[in-house]
């Protein structure tokens, strides 16, 4: 028995020596271990260290202080170990283990005759369960049982930290096995605000020993204590309370330790941190995000935001990094990281948590805010991340904002700079008139003035071009005033492809309407190689609400065929997938997004000939791809064809969305004259033809205003919506043919025909009777008489244009009621029309020049 409990302690020595040089090996090279290994990787392997090492002295200890004879033959062994000799000089008695605070672990000091084998052998499982418990998470023991959510020794077991309404912090922990149980002896916490790196191994404010019985267990897995304030009470004290050292300081970031204790030997740490609110908020309120918002420009960045965390006076600092066209990119990083002190930000007068920054371009007091940053480029999209800084002890969550550089056009004048060609410049020299000279013309930088204010004999410093300057002829300018929005050169090459003729907007509302700027004409005359100088660019941002896509329709289109283009990117970037590049005098297809964010790049122009207009509307996201022809959006005025079905088989259910900006006008949809070829009846039964459904508003839920299967409405040529919004929905025919049907949409806005009258009788006529009535005309007339009576309408004239201007009679207010009557053309009068209600809605409509003279009715009460 004395030989093999001698093995046992020789190869578990054995094996803690080889797992430590297996360890060191595997963390890196001999020589190059220590150096590679981080602050926590060291402080893991210290730990490894001391717990072999408590583990190893308890083992000698426990062996050495046995008196029986059967152990001389290990003692021997141990005094051949420098190591060993060193723990036995300790004089570890048995009596001493026995009585060691943080242990109950007792080794009896009755010698272990014959006779008290099982002691022994107790005392031999004892020893070695702590042993494998305090190192269950170096090595593999099969022994312990890992509960189910620690079976994996590698992973972090989780300890949980939150603070009571009280002020007390309550600690939660997991237990590795219900095994381990017996051989815990309690757990030592530690409590410590959080510091850098550096400073790791400051003082913990508190440091308490609390043994396995005045431990609650929480769960089958898990068990927790409470730490109370410190108390002011001078008390008898419980014996199982436990208090911190002091208060935990609000907004202050603290760790909480929980080192397991098994018979004097201790455990993994587990480790978690906290992070303590204000007084006047609950804990599940703590708010500490930051709310920002940014206004953008390319030489200036406003920020305005409010520090919600209720730590505003503990802000030291905050840092912004910056990533241009909004990517995260995890491998390079941020475009720009700038840290903020204090000093630099402004701050309310009324409000603490109110803060607002300004970085201009050139900071104007470089020692009390001392930044440096690189002004953003125009027209651009950029992400900014704002983190903020409290009492040096922890960092808020980070917030994020996209922003947009905007940037009007230079108000620099150029027009004399256009006269002449690339690389040259206007100069009156002698008593000649201006003239277009080289800029490497030997009267620039001769000490002589030729030209007005002297410009050429500015920035003809040499040295400014061999230190990072712009040379432009003989001229050498700083490169701060490169690209800055005005001609510092005389031939103007500072700013070529600078952009410094853009303008840059960004619109958000869910729908919008843009329109090229046309700027005044130049005085000069210009030069064929100015020409696209003289020609602006307009860059539109459209971001609309979340999960919603974009359509986008032009209204006017007319540039430079083959010179000036518009072109449609599919996302918030000039770098996003292309959609549409057009010029020339015909309008653009309508396009559609794939997400929230198109961007808009289109020429302005000084000829009020050329112009462009845009219009756009969000609609919901949807997973079907946007394929050219197949529906798309108008805005108000313009032509609307059926798709080709036979160049792509592929197209199924199209749909197409009209809309009004203004909510009074409505919508008129009339087939194209030259497509009528046939009688309406047989035309709309072809199977060659795709089934057409029209709805009044942008939904399929919406009133049926025509429908080629419906035998009410196959006649029709015309189709007034009843709001302004309308939505066609192509379907494909059974017969596909190379043939395509165009209708023309046109806008009615004739607010001031909307009548409402009262009483029990009177008259009412179309717009300009006896005379023609107009074209495009909506009127209506809401007719109420007194509850409990009704309507009797009397039509003395009508006559409009047959299938085409229409009368419509409902009974009640609205459109949405019962219809009573619809007619067009010569009807023989008089007739009546009856309600069964006190109120009837009348309605006539118009869609083209006429000679006829409308109608007259009379209303009465009865």
């Amino acid at each position: 028995m004395a030989l093999f409990f001698f093995l046992l302690v020789h190869c578990f020595i054995v094996f803690v020596r080889s797992q430590l040089h297996s360890e060191t090996h595997h963390e890196g090279s001999t020589s190059t271990a220590s150096v590679l290994c981080s602050a926590e990787c060291n402080q893991q392997l210290q730990n490894r260290l001391e717990t072999i090492e408590a583990a190893v002295r308890t083992i000698v200890s426990a062996v050495s202080s046995q008196t029986d004879d059967l152990f001389a033959p290990i003692k021997e062994i141990f005094q051949l170990d420098p190591s060993v000799r060193s723990i036995l000089s300790l004089n570890f008695t048995t009596s001493a283990i026995a009585s060691t605070k943080n242990s109950t672990f007792k080794i009896n000091s009755v010698p272990l005759a014959q006779g008290n084998q099982p002691e022994k052998n107790i005392a031999v499982d004892n020893l070695k369960g702590a042993v494998k418990c305090s190192l269950a998470h170096l090595v593999d023991i099969n022994s312990i049982d890992f509960s189910s959510s620690f079976n994996n020794k590698s992973t972090d077991v989780a300890v949980a930290a939150s603070l009571l309404t009280n002020e007390s912090l309550e600690i939660t922990w997991p237990i590795f096995s219900t095994e381990c149980l017996k051989f815990s002896s309690g757990v030592w916490i530690r409590v410590y605000q959080q510091a850098p790196e550096v400073d790791y191994k400051l003082q913990p404010e508190t440091s308490l020993y609390v043994p396995q019985k005045c431990l609650k267990k929480k769960s089958k897995a898990s068990y927790s204590i409470i730490l109370s304030p410190p108390s002011s009470s001078k008390g008898k004290k419980i014996s199982c309370a436990y208090y911190l050292t002091r208060h935990l300081i609000q907004c202050r970031a603290y760790v909480i330790e929980v080192i397991p204790n098994f018979q004097s030997l201790r455990g993994k740490t587990l480790r978690t941190d906290i992070i303590v609110p204000p007084k006047s908020k609950k804990n599940d309120e703590a708010d500490f995000r930051s709310l920002i918002s940014v206004a953008a420009h390319s030489n200036s960045l406003m920020l305005n935001w409010e520090d919600n965390s209720g730590c505003a006076p503990q802000l030291t600092s905050f840092t912004l990094k910056i990533f241009q066209d909004g990517i995260v990119d995890e491998v390079e990083g941020p475009n720009m990281t700038v840290t903020i002190p204090r000093s630099c930000l402004r701050r309310s007068t009324n409000e603490d948590n109110l803060f607002s920054l300004v970085l201009p371009a050139k900071p104007a007091n470089q020692l009390t805010c001392p930044i440096e940053w690189k002004p953003l480029d125009r027209c651009r999209k950029y992400r900014i991340d704002m983190n903020s800084q409290y009492s040096s002890t922890w960092n808020g969550p980070s917030s994020s904002w996209e922003i947009f550089t905007g940037q009007g056009f230079s108000n620099y004048t150029s027009d004399i700079t256009w006269r002449c060609p690339k690389k040259h410049f206007v100069c009156q020299y002698h008593r000649r008139n201006y003239d277009c000279l080289s800029s490497d013309h030997h009267y620039v930088c001769n000490g002589g003035n030729e030209c007005p204010h002297q410009k050429d004999e500015e920035y003809c410093d040499q040295s400014v071009c061999n230190k990072d300057g712009f040379r432009c002829g003989r001229q050498c300018v700083p490169k701060e005033l490169v690209c800055d929005g005005k001609y510092d050169c005389l031939d103007g090459s500072d700013e070529d492809g600078c952009n410094i003729n853009v303008k840059c907007e960004q619109l958000t509302n869910p729908t919008g309407h843009f329109s090229s700027e046309i700027f005044s004409k130049p005085a000069a005359e210009i030069h064929s190689e100015r020409i696209s100088d003289a020609v602006r660019k307009t860059i539109v941002l459209i971001s609309v609400q979340p999960n919603h896509q974009i359509w986008l329709a032009f209204d006017k289109f007319t540039t430079v065929i083959n010179r000036d283009f518009l072109k449609v990117y599919d996302g918030p970037y000039s770098t996003s997938l292309l959609l549409l590049s057009h010029s020339g005098t015909t309008k653009p297809p309508s396009v559609r997004s794939s997400s929230k964010e198109l961007f808009v790049e289109f020429p302005s122009h000084y000829d009020m000939d050329y112009q462009v207009e845009g219009s756009y509307t969000s609609v919901n996201s949807t997973d079907e791809s946007f394929k050219p022809g197949c529906g798309g959006y108008l805005n108000g005025e313009g032509t609307i064809s059926t798709p080709n079905y036979l160049s792509d088989n592929d197209i199924a259910d199209c749909y197409w969305l009209i809309g009004t900006r203004q909510s009074d006008d409505v919508i008129l949809l009339r087939r194209n004259q030259s497509d009528i070829k046939y009688p309406m009846a047989a035309f709309l039964s072809s199977r060659a033809y795709p089934e057409m459904i029209v709805y009044d508003g942008w939904s399929t839920d919406g009133l049926v205003l025509y429908d080629t299967k419906s035998t009410e409405t196959q006649q029709k040529t015309v189709v007034y919506s009843f709001s302004n919004k309308m939505m066609i929905h192509f379907k494909p025919p059974k017969i596909k043919e190379n043939h395509i049907s165009f209708w023309e949409v046109f806008k009615i806005s004739t607010p001031q025909c909307k009548n409402y009258l009262e009483g029990t009788s009177g008259t009412i006529k179309s717009p300009n009777y006896p005379m023609p009535y107009p074209h495009l005309t909506d009127c209506r007339w809401t007719i109420s008489v007194k509850p409990g009576s009704k309507v009797r309408l009397l039509f003395a004239f009508f006559e409009t244009q047959q299938g085409a201007d229409f009368i419509s009679v409902y009974d009640g207010p609205t459109v949405n009621e019962k219809l009573l009557m619809t007619e067009s053309g010569s009807v023989p009068t008089p007739f009546v029309v009856n309600s069964s209600t006190n109120q009837v809605l009348v309605r006539f409509t118009s869609d083209g020049d006429t000679s006829l003279s409308g109608f007259l009715a009379v209303y009465s009460s009865l």
